[in-house]
């Protein structure tokens, strides 16, 4: 069986199970057996399929729902390559909003916190594309603080890496930028099976209506932001008006809502004056 044939019948098998893109997985899965990249696969589909056996094992993991990123074992972000797997959410391209949002926003120098890092993509990204940055994360999770460092490591960023729930272990800080992605899916709200049934779902469920975090965060991160501080947060689809009010009751001050490539308000950032 060639490459091309095994990278077929794989397609076919992933599209009846409702895969969205077929078979770019299939290429992917392919190379991954392999032990090459996609871009190393595409010329030369004509070769024998060796390491079929791996290959047949992969698929079969993905047709049981288990994400692609934990099969291969990372997930591209912002241009780099962040490790991932069982314990830490995969990061969405829809982050990456976030990410240029908050690049934007910072002062130079600015002290810049990542409530609920996970992987580290965002603080890692931000410190790795701003190194006038002083960059730390925070999570409560050890398994996904265990990926953070991985990819702290691997990629060479200068990035602090805490233990904690939101902003509660910090004491007399002096934070200029809070950036966060925190759980926003509220307990009704459906979820793709390789979502619910795989990724943690400490870093997806928020409440009844997901807005537990920010709420918390509303009445909590004011203790370690200093004056003039900003929060930019990651919010869900049809969530960032909610999330706009809830802040300004609180006494913050709504500064722009940025859409991700979807058109979908994706990014609130707010000052606390």
């Amino acid at each position: 069986m060639t490459r091309s044939e095994w990278i077929r019948v794989a397609e076919d098998r992933l599209a009846l199970a409702g895969v969205e893109a077929p078979r770019l997985e299939a290429q992917l899965l392919a190379a991954t057996a392999l032990g090459l990249e996609r871009s190393q696969l595409l010329p030369h589909l004509g070769e024998p399929m060796a390491n079929r056996a791996a290959a047949d094992q992969l698929l079969e993991r993905r047709l049981e729902g288990e994400p692609l990123a934990y099969i291969r074992g990372v997930r591209e972000f912002y241009g780099r390559p962040f490790h991932v797997g069982p314990g830490v959410l995969v990061p969405r391209h829809e982050t990456e909003t976030l990410v240029e949002v908050l690049l934007g926003a910072a002062p130079i120098g600015a002290t810049v916190l990542d409530v609920g890092t996970g992987s580290g993509c965002i603080a890692i990204t931000a410190k790795l594309e701003r190194p006038d940055l002083r960059v730390a994360g925070i999570d409560v999770s050890p398994d996904a603080l265990r990926w953070a460092i991985r990819n702290r490591e691997e990629l060479g960023a200068d990035v602090d890496l805490l233990a904690g729930d939101l902003v509660a272990p910090l004491r007399d800080q002096s934070i200029h930028v809070i950036a966060t992605n925190p759980p926003y899916i509220a307990h009704a709200d459906p979820l793709p099976r390789e979502i619910a049934e795989w990724e943690p779902p400490g870093a997806l469920w928020a409440g009844e209506g997901g807005f537990a975090c920010y709420m918390r965060l509303a009445r909590e991160a004011p203790r370690i932001l200093d004056k003039g501080g900003l929060l930019v947060a990651e919010v869900g689809m049809g969530q960032s008006e909610r999330v706009r009010d809830l802040f300004e009751v609180a006494g913050w001050e709504h500064v722009g809502t940025a859409s991700d490539l979807g058109g979908i308000p994706r990014v609130v950032t707010l000052r606390m004056p």
